[in-house]
Formats: C-alpha cells, sequence, structure tokens
C-alpha cells in the first residue's frame, strides 16, 4: 500500500444507510476498485472485509463500525462502514464526529426510510456534507424516479442526480455520467465506456439542463450570462460549483448504480475524489476547537497540520479477552509515533502509547505513526474511552465530547447465583466498548439492570457476553422501583419480654408516626424525657426503626417519607439491651406501618418523544391510554413535534417497541424518573398481584 498523500489528499467518509441499503456490498467495490483487495466478499457468506463480528455475520448486518482505505485517482479514502439499523444506529454518530464527508446509500426499491431522516439530521448536527448513491437498481422493484422524490421530499432537500440509470430493474445495464454526458456499462465483468443509448438521451439532457442551471443560481455572474445567452459554465466551473453546493450542503448531488453489480460505483468514488472535504476543508467549515483541561475556561485551537501538537477523538473502541483493547481514533493535527506517550485530556490522565496499526476491516496492519487525518489504531490502553481526546504531554486540550441518545429499552439481566459476579464483569466491559449501553444494580429490586437501543442490540449484548465472556446470561422485564408511605399518624407500642432461665430479654418502646410530604425522606426524633429509655438504647430503637423501613407491610416495597418519634417506654435495670430495644423498635414500626394507612407509591416518568406530525394523535392517544399525562406539544424543524408528557413506569417499559411500531421505526423518545404518585387502588392490586408472580 502506497504511503499516505498530502493532507489535502485525503478523504475520511462514513457510508451511512438504513438497514438493508446495501452500503457495506458498496465499500467492498470501493475498495476493490481502489485495488485495496482482490477479491469482492458477499455479505451473506459473511466474507466482506467490513463484517468482522460473528453476530453480523450470522445477522447479515452491520452492529459497530469498520474502516477500510483505499486509493482512487491519487486521494486516499479511509471508509468507515456504519450501522445503519435502528437498534445499532447510535454507533454512527461517533463517527460523523471524526469523518469530513459521507455518502448516504439509499435503496432503489425503498428510497427512504426512518433510518435515513435520523442519518441525514444526525449529518446536520456534525456538519459533515454528504452526497448520495441510490442502489439496487438491478433489483426487479427498484424505481429511480420514484427514489428520487422520496429523497426530496423525506428528507427536505434539494436533490440533483450526477448520474442517471440505463434501465432499471432487470434491464438496468449502465449508468450515465451526465456532467460530459458519458455512458457506462459492465461487459463481462468489465466496466467500459459505451455510446450513449437513444433510450435515455432525452432523459440525459433533461436531468443535465437541470444540473447546470442548479449549479449557475448559487452564482450571481454565472446565472446573469446563462439567462443572457445560455452560455454554460465549463467543466472546470461545474465541478466547483458541485464541491461549494456539497461542503455548503445546499443540494444534496447523487450518484446511482448497484453495489452489487458494481456498476456506478467508479462514478461515485470520483464524486468522493472530487467533491466531498478534506480534513482541511473540514476544519474550515467545522474549527478544530475545544478547552484546556486544566483550564476549562481557556479555549484552544488547533490547525489539521503535522508541525501542530498531536491530538486526536476516539470514536470506537474494541474490548478483546485475548488480545486486549483496542482504541480506534482520527488524528486531527500534529503525529503520533509509535509508542509515544500522550494526555488523555478528557481524564487528565497520561498514557503510555503503544503499538499503532492502520486497519483494513478485521485486518490490523502495523505502522510507526499516525499523521494529521489519518484513522488508526493503538493497543492496550485501557483506561481510554470513545469519546475521548488524547492530546500532546505539553499542549493539553479536550474536544467536546459526542452526545449519544439515552437509551430507550431496559431489561433485567437474569442468571444463576454461580455466575453472576461473571456476568456482571463481562457486562462491565461491554458497556466501556459501547457507549449507548447502562449497566446498574437497582438498589430497591437488586436487580441487575441493562439499558439499550432496542432488544436486538440487548441480545447482541448477551451474545457477545458468551461468545467473550463465556458468562450466559437471559433478559427479563424489569421491576419497576415501587415503594411505600404512610396517609396518617399512629402511636403504636413495641414490648418485647422474653426470659428463658437466665439473663431475659426486656424493651418497650412507644412510636408516633406520620406522613411528610413527598420526597421528605426520613426523619428520626428522640422525644424521650425523665430517662424512661436510657440514652444509650436510643439508637438501637432508631436501628430496629430504620431495618423495618426497607420492607413494608403492603409489598415488601422500602417505606418513605415518614416522620418517627420515639415518646415513651420503659427498661428493665439487667434484662434491657441494645439487641432487646432494637426488636422493639421494628415490631412497633410494623405495627405503626399497618395502623397508619398504608399505600403503594409507584415511579413515575417524565418523557420526551420525538414524532412525525402525521402520527401526533395517535402517540398522544396512546400515551393517554397509558394513564399518562401530555404536558405539552412543541414543533420541531422538519415537520417533526415533541410531545412532553409523564407516565407510570409500569405503563411504559415496553414503550420502545410501542413507538416504533405507532411510528413505523420515526420515534424517539427520552425518559427519566420524575416523581412518585400514589397508585390508584385497583391498579395497586394488579400490581401486586403481577409483582408476586416475578418474585
Amino acid at each position: 500500500m502506497p504511503i499516505v498523500p498530502e493532507i489535502n489528499q485525503l478523504r475520511n467518509i462514513a457510508l451511512i444507510a438504513h438497514g438493508g441499503g446495501g452500503k457495506t456490498t458498496l465499500a467492498e467495490s470501493l475498495l476493490f476498485n481502489g485495488g485495496a483487495i482482490a477479491r469482492r466478499g458477499d455479505v451473506d457468506k459473511g466474507t466482506t472485509v467490513m463484517s468482522s463480528e460473528p453476530e453480523e455475520i450470522e445477522r447479515r448486518v452491520t452492529i459497530t463500525p469498520h474502516v477500510g482505505h483505499c486509493v482512487w485517482r491519487d486521494r486516499w479514502f479511509n471508509l468507515v462502514d456504519t450501522p445503519g439499523y435502528t437498534d445499532f444506529l447510535e454507533s454512527t454518530r461517533s463517527v460523523l464526529d471524526v469523518v469530513g464527508g459521507a455518502v448516504m446509500v439509499f435503496s432503489g426499491e425503498v428510497g427512504v426510510k426512518s433510518e435515513s431522516e435520523r442519518l441525514w439530521a444526525m449529518a446536520g448536527e456534525a456538519m459533515v456534507p454528504v452526497i448520495g448513491f441510490i442502489n439496487k437498481l438491478d433489483r426487479p422493484r427498484a424505481d429511480f424516479i420514484r427514489a428520487l422524490g422520496v429523497i426530496e421530499s423525506r428528507l427536505g432537500v434539494t436533490a440533483l442526480p450526477l448520474t442517471i440509470p440505463i434501465g432499471v430493474g432487470e434491464d438496468f445495464g449502465g449508468v450515465v455520467d451526465l456532467i460530459p454526458m458519458t455512458a457506462w456499462s459492465a461487459r463481462d465483468g468489465v466496466f467500459c465506456q459505451i455510446d450513449l443509448p437513444e433510450s435515455v438521451r432525452a432523459d440525459a439532457e433533461y436531468y443535465r439542463t437541470q444540473l447546470v442551471e442548479k449549479i449557475v443560481e448559487g452564482d450571481d455572474v454565472l446565472l446573469e450570462r446563462y439567462l443572457a445567452d445560455g452560455t454554460e459554465p465549463s467543466l472546470e466551473v461545474l465541478h466547483r460549483g458541485l464541491r461549494e453546493a456539497v461542503i455548503t450542503r445546499r443540494l444534496l448531488v447523487l450518484y446511482c448504480g448497484s453495489g452489487a453489480a458494481n456498476i456506478g460505483v467508479r462514478s461515485l468514488a470520483n464524486g468522493i475524489a472530487e467533491y466531498l472535504p478534506s480534513p482541511l476543508d473540514k476544519a474550515m467549515i467545522k474549527p478544530l476547537t475545544g478547552v484546556d483541561p486544566e483550564r476549562p475556561g481557556r479555549v484552544v485551537v488547533r490547525v489539521p497540520a503535522i508541525a501542530e501538537p498531536f491530538s486526536a477523538v476516539v470514536f470506537k473502541t474494541v474490548m478483546d479477552p485475548f488480545a486486549g483493547k483496542l482504541t480506534v481514533i482520527r488524528v486531527f493535527s500534529g503525529v503520533l509515533e509509535l509508542e509515544q506517550p500522550f494526555l488523555n485530556g478528557t481524564r487528565n490522565v497520561k498514557e503510555k502509547g503503544g503499538r499503532l496499526f492502520r486497519l483494513q476491516g478485521r485486518e490490523m496492519i502495523p505502522v510507526n505513526r499516525l499523521g494529521v487525518g489519518e484513522m488508526g489504531a493503538i493497543a492496550k490502553l485501557e483506561g481510554v474511552h470513545t469519546g475521548d481526546t488524547l492530546c500532546a504531554l505539553d499542549h493539553p486540550i479536550r474536544y467536546e465530547r459526542v452526545v449519544f441518545q439515552d437509551p430507550t429499552h431496559t431489561f433485567a439481566v437474569e442468571t444463576d447465583a454461580k455466575t453472576e459476579e461473571k456476568v456482571a464483569a463481562g457486562l462491565e466491559k461491554l458497556v466501556e466498548e459501547d457507549p449507548t449501553l447502562r449497566l446498574r444494580r437497582d438498589p430497591v429490586t437488586h436487580e441487575l439492570i441493562l439499558s439499550g437501543m432496542g432488544q436486538t442490540h440487548l441480545r447482541v449484548v448477551l451474545d457477545r457476553l458468551k461468545r467473550k465472556y463465556g458468562a450466559h446470561a437471559t433478559l427479563k422485564m424489569a421491576r419497576p422501583p415501587f415503594r411505600e408511605t404512610i396517609t396518617k399518624k399512629a402511636r403504636v407500642q413495641g414490648r418485647l419480654k422474653k426470659q428463658t432461665g437466665g439473663r431475659g430479654q426486656f424493651a418497650d418502646c412507644w412510636l408516633e408516626i406520620e406522613p411528610l410530604p413527598r420526597d421528605g425522606g426520613y426523619e428520626f426524633e428522640n422525644r424521650i424525657v425523665g430517662g424512661v429509655i436510657p440514652r444509650q438504647f436510643v439508637p438501637s430503637v432508631e436501628k430496629g426503626v430504620v431495618e423495618a423501613l426497607e420492607q413494608g407491610v403492603i409489598g415488601g416495597y422500602p417505606v418513605v417519607d415518614v416522620r418517627v418519634a420515639l415518646v415513651d417506654g420503659s427498661h428493665h435495670s439487667v434484662d434491657s439491651s441494645d439487641h432487646a430495644f432494637k426488636s422493639a423498635g421494628a415490631m412497633a414500626l410494623r405495627k405503626g406501618l399497618a395502623e397508619a394507612g398504608s399505600v403503594l407509591l409507584e415511579p413515575v416518568m417524565t418523557m420526551e418523544v420525538t414524532v412525525p406530525e402525521d402520527v401526533l394523535g395517535d402517540v398522544i392517544g396512546d400515551l393517554n391510554s397509558r394513564r399518562g399525562r401530555v404536558l405539552g406539544v412543541m414543533p420541531k424543524g422538519g415537520g417533526g413535534q415533541i410531545v412532553s408528557a409523564e407516565a407510570p413506569m409500569v405503563e411504559v417499559l415496553d414503550y420502545g417497541n410501542v413507538l416504533n411500531g405507532l411510528t413505523s421505526g420515526r420515534g424517539l423518545y427520552t425518559m427519566r424518573l420524575a416523581a412518585y404518585h400514589v397508585a390508584p387502588n385497583h391498579i395497586a392490586r394488579v400490581i401486586l398481584e403481577q409483582d408476586k408472580k416475578l418474585s
């Protein structure tokens, strides 16, 4: 492989698409045409360069980003194949943060899916220029015109074809490149130029006229000349205008073809080389600005140049139980040498450095250095995480971290007691690898809680857990962390008197308990006067009370928002002890809970649900049916609506699946615990009955 060229010759490109769009196959053709691989692999057979995880090969989907590289027309392409299915889409966010541009792949059969809309929005947020590729035009149900219209209407963008197909479906045989007005086809597996077929000449002339008109619209001088005498700009001017339109995201230029048949892919590669930005261009769009980790108020700016201090961002980490941790980075400035120590600017920790690699899918190619603009990997950096900034020791910087969407699906992890520790340790490693996962131990239910972007996502995590760490676990519905409280005052006695022949056990205490306002917690007061209970036994009474509060009398849930006062009692000079008063305190508290009108408290979640406007009524109706309360609706750009609501947790445990069904996968939501409310009696009965079955 040749030496990496100058930075202005580099192109760091994310391949993004909805699930099933065919970008992994397209990547295979790009690498093959660039001479990086000798033959093209097959997704169905698991032989592509960009498919390396067994879970990906089995499911035939991209689960985690993969990096490859090739050379095309003296340009060095770093290609990142990204996940496109909803459950894994957030991993693409970290890639878009480090690339210069993106190729958005659409299926010629379906055009735009919900994932396409999310990816288009992500690219806009990351200020990433995009060119498009309408793929799979050799499929029976392919329709180039329909796909073109759907792209414009669903993404709200002006689409500008630079190539059009020669036939579609079974008749698809090549493409017309509109700028030079040349036709190309594959003959005997060789892509070659052919005469422009008469059957597409009229369409080619129509789309080329549109192309020219859209370019001159962006330049007053060109527009005036074109309107005056119809003079077309030169090819150089057309290319410059297209490049400006792509980089400013004014237009979405589109190529077309078939990644599987390797038709139209060379034209796409030309477009990547010609129109998508180099690291220098990208720094003009989005400057390399960070802060000094030791002085967060001090802004630090880097320039993408060899002479600048080293800085890089981690966009992927891979945990391997045998080979250790692999950290995948994009170098923003300077050079990282083999075994060179550096600073983790995000965590302000010095790292000793390590072996360096350039990646070609699963293949790791050792290198001595990674320079500005390059992508590569560092071995065995245990304390580094996705999103971290790495930088020179004497020139610290911290770039802004990517903010991932909160997990939408939460389940309890079920395993046997013997393997629970092994499961927890393995999951902690996988959470370190995947920033869209969360793992915690619920303090109320004591369940191990795993949260992710969907059920498929979590099942893949458990498959990896078994493969990598030999630990088996399953998922079950998590138990909501219910609580109990009281509704009225009570005065109760706790009396313990035991005589067993030797020293007895005696303690007598009176408690007054009363409810506190919601979120009032727990209070204990000592109102003993006259020494009826010696001072040294008072803490023992409170200890018994606290232990009894851990399990209420309705369903055994923790009791909250209670004030307990020790007001009276008696003792025995010989038979009283700490243990006796602790037991008496617990007895009194349990009796008091039964007399003070104990009720069940259920957790209530605050939610923000982002949905397309056409399903707003369905979503609000569903929330109302779940005892939800809509707090407001606010418009969002692109025709969406944001619904703010509250709903009991028990009603929205499966909300991710419900929302996907209501919105055809176009809805997003966040959810967090807001408060605890008293559950209605009829609901409490159902909850308690269901909880008994789960216990």
